[in-house]
Formats: structure tokens, C-alpha cells, sequence
């Protein structure tokens, strides 16, 4: 409990003997009902008549037992409402299971669920919490606004950028809590694009302010940079066997690599068609030696190695399987396959290493596994897929099945 000092003092009554808490109808005054105010206000001014001694101890003597009383009060609620207690697992089973290819095909591909915001996940509260709770009424929901990408630190740890909403979103799974960022040392996020771990250290790109900012893991500024280098940086991934972040510059066409320290390093790639070069490209992602680029403007990917040079492209402007309108999110699973989002047909289509189209999963709609204008994607250690479905304000999660269900 809190009561600032300024405004609550305590009011009782001597032949009553009541403790209990109440504002102070005469603003800064303790008074008793029995006495007259004049010596109300020598007692509260510490006047130096024996009798006036006597009740300013019994004021001293009647703040500690009240204090005393509300602490025991909120130990007995603490211990009432008990201890942390689990409020069930994050994400319930689906029955029946939404799986890609329908049967009688072999399932690859399966709905686990969606996450909207903090009430989603379920979180477990201590006793304490419980019992403050029913004294202020429970706290608001985090929401998301427009969730554009999605980064994962194993095994359990997640940042979200929020375009709209102008923050990131810190969320720890096992932990079950969501905080949010949305400025530092009064500055503020603008229009938070893309988000990358690096260890503990979290690196987000604003294309409003024009530059990187580095996070903890606890959302914590550290610092910020690429404000004289970079025009439009969107996405951006973590390069571990170069300790490097590779930022894409939508409006340059091309990508930006810096060392952890914010120390540019060189650009990669122009505009252009050919293959190598960039028409504003979006998102991408790394995974050993290669790199992922949602070449957007150009409707395809590219897979490059870690020094630009273009490997292969994937896909052209079209309305038929394998053929995109507009490319996004981009990420390989740990059998190598490439996955990639469409924010137009608003599904995301896999590709084996060698650019054949394998399947597609996913529609415009707003029930489970359907999409609205989706962005990013990552795919942690355990092959969970985690879509930035911005359009309907949450996560989607999938699990890519290796073997047959």
C-alpha cells in the first residue's frame, strides 16, 4: 500500500481506540474527536504541556500499531492467496491438429497457436500479487498493435518490433512475462522494423529514426548507431561466425554490415536486377554461410554468401506456385529448407535448398492459421515457426514436423 505523505494523514478516535486508515478530512492535521482543535494542533506541532506529551506519544504509539496491523494484513492476504501458482501450459492442444498438406498427404507443417499480447501467456502470479490485485483491480493487458518481426534467444526469450504500436515487445516465455519498451532516456522508438539477439544483447532497427538501437535483455538501452550511414534500415540479423550485423537499407538498395560495436564495416549489393543487386529489399536472415534477402521490389530472394555474392535467386512476379508478389519474412529451418512469407498472398511457401517450391501453408483470413498481411518470421532451435501476422495484432506459431504425425 502507499499513501503519499502529503496528502493522507491518520484520523482516530481515543476512546474508540480505532486504527483503521481514513484521509485526513482537515488536510495536514492528526486530531482526536475527544479534544478540542487548539490542542489538536499543539499536539501535531509538538507543544510541550505535559498533556499534549502524552497524546503525541499516543500518536507515535498508535501510527506504529497501525502499521504494524497492515503489515500483517498483507502478509495474512499474501499467505491466503499463496504461492505462485502456474495457470497452465502455454499453448493448449488443438483438436483436432491443423496440419499442412491435408490428409492423406504426410502433415509437415502444424498449428500450435497464437499469442496476442500478456494476457496470452498465462502467467503465474504470487500470493502477494493475488492479493494486490483484488485491491487495485488486475493490471491491463499488453497488446500488440502491428507486430512486423520477431527474434528468438534460446531457448525462451523473444522480441517482437511493433511498427504501429512505436515500441518493442521483451517476452520470456518460461517466465511468462511481457515487457514493453518504447523509449529510452527520453528518446522514443518511431517505427521499430526489425529485431536481432546477439548473446544477450538485442539490436533493433527504426526506419523513422534512421539507426540501430541496442537493448539488453531486459529492454535497457545501451546504445545507438548508423544515424549518418543508413537511410531506411529494416531488417537486420546477427552473423556469429563474423560477429557482424548485416541491416538492410530499403531506400538504398542494398545492405549495411556493421561490427557489434556499431562500427561500420562495408555495404553489400545496388540497386539493380541483376542478380546481386536489390530493389527495396525487406527482410532477411542468416544461417551459417549463407544469407537469406527478401529482395521485394524484384519479387524474389536471394541466397548469398556472407560477402553479397549471390548464390541463387528464388521466384519472379507472378500468380502461380512458387511465384511471388510480395516477399517478407525469410528463414531456414534445421534441415535447410527456406521459408518465405508473402504479404500479399498472405501465406508462406517452402522451398528446399535448390529453390524447388516443396509446399505453401496459410490464407487471408482471421481464424487459426490464416494470415493478414504477414512480415516476419524466425524459427527457433525446436523448428517452432513464429510469423508476424501484423494484420491480426499477434504471433502465430507453427511447428515444421520432420517426420511423419
Amino acid at each position: 500500500m502507499y499513501w503519499p505523505e502529503s496528502r493522507t494523514k491518520i484520523w482516530f478516535s481515543h476512546d474508540a481506540q480505532d486504527l483503521s486508515c481514513a484521509a485526513c478530512p482537515h488536510g495536514q492535521e492528526h486530531y482526536s474527536k475527544t479534544e478540542p482543535r487548539a490542542s489538536a494542533r499543539a499536539i501535531y506541532s509538538g507543544a510541550s504541556t505535559v498533556g499534549n506529551r502524552v497524546g503525541f506519544e499516543f500518536l507515535k504509539s498508535a501510527a506504529l500499531r497501525r502499521r504494524a496491523t497492515l503489515i500483517t494484513l498483507l502478509l495474512a492476504g499474501a499467505t491466503a492467496f499463496g504461492c505462485a501458482r502456474p495457470q497452465g501450459i502455454l499453448f493448449e492442444p488443438i483438436d483436432p491438429p491443423r496440419v499442412w498438406p491435408m490428409p492423406p498427404n504426410t502433415p509437415r507443417i502444424r498449428l500450435i497457436g497464437a499469442i496476442s499480447g500478456s494476457g496470452d501467456l498465462r502467467a503465474s502470479r504470487s500470493g502477494m500479487e493475488g492479493f494486490l490485485a483484488t485491491l487495485r483491480g488486475p493490471r491491463p493487458p499488453i497488446r500488440f498493435s502491428r507486430p512486423h518481426s520477431v527474434a528468438i534467444h534460446e531457448p525462451d526469450l523473444l522480441a517482437v518490433a511493433d511498427a504501429a504500436g512505436g515500441a518493442v515487445h521483451v517476452i520470456h516465455l518460461e517466465q511468462r512475462t511481457h515487457r514493453l519498451v518504447s523509449g529510452w532516456q527520453g528518446e522514443r522508438f518511431e517505427v521499430p522494423i526489425g529485431v536481432a539477439w546477439a548473446g544477450d544483447r538485442l539490436f533493433v532497427t527504426d526506419a523513422g529514426r534512421g539507426e540501430v538501437i541496442e537493448l539488453d535483455a531486459q529492454g535497457r538501452y545501451h546504445h545507438r548507431f548508423g544515424s549518418k550511414i543508413l537511410r531506411r534500415p529494416v531488417g537486420i540479423t546477427y552473423v556469429p561466425s563474423r560477429s557482424q550485423l548485416y541491416v538492410v537499407d530499403g531506400d538504398a538498395h542494398c545492405i549495411v554490415v556493421f561490427d557489434l560495436s556499431g562500427t561500420f564495416v562495408r555495404t553489400i549489393g545496388r540497386p539493380g536486377v541483376e542478380p546481386g543487386a536489390f530493389n527495396y529489399p525487406t527482410h532477411l536472415c542468416c544461417a551459417g554461410d549463407r544469407l537469406l534477402v527478401a529482395d521485394s521490389g524484384n519479387f524474389r530472394v536471394q541466397l548469398l554468401d556472407l560477402d553479397g555474392r549471390c548464390v541463387r535467386t528464388i521466384g519472379q512476379k507472378g500468380n502461380g506456385a512458387g511465384d511471388f508478389a510480395l516477399p517478407k519474412g525469410v528463414a531456414f529451418d534445421r534441415e535447410g529448407h527456406i521459408y518465405v512469407v508473402d504479404a500479399h498472398f498472405e501465406n508462406i511457401q517452402v522451398f528446399d535448398v535448390q529453390g524447388r517450391l516443396l509446399m505453401a501453408f496459410g490464407r487471408e483470413g482471421r481464424g487459426a492459421g490464416r494470415f493478414s498481411l504477414p512480415a516476419g518470421l524466425t524459427i527457433d532451435a525446436r523448428d517452432r515457426i513464429w510469423v508476424a501476422d501484423s494484420g491480426n495484432r499477434r504471433l502465430q506459431v507453427f511447428a515444421y514436423l520432420r517426420t511423419a504425425s
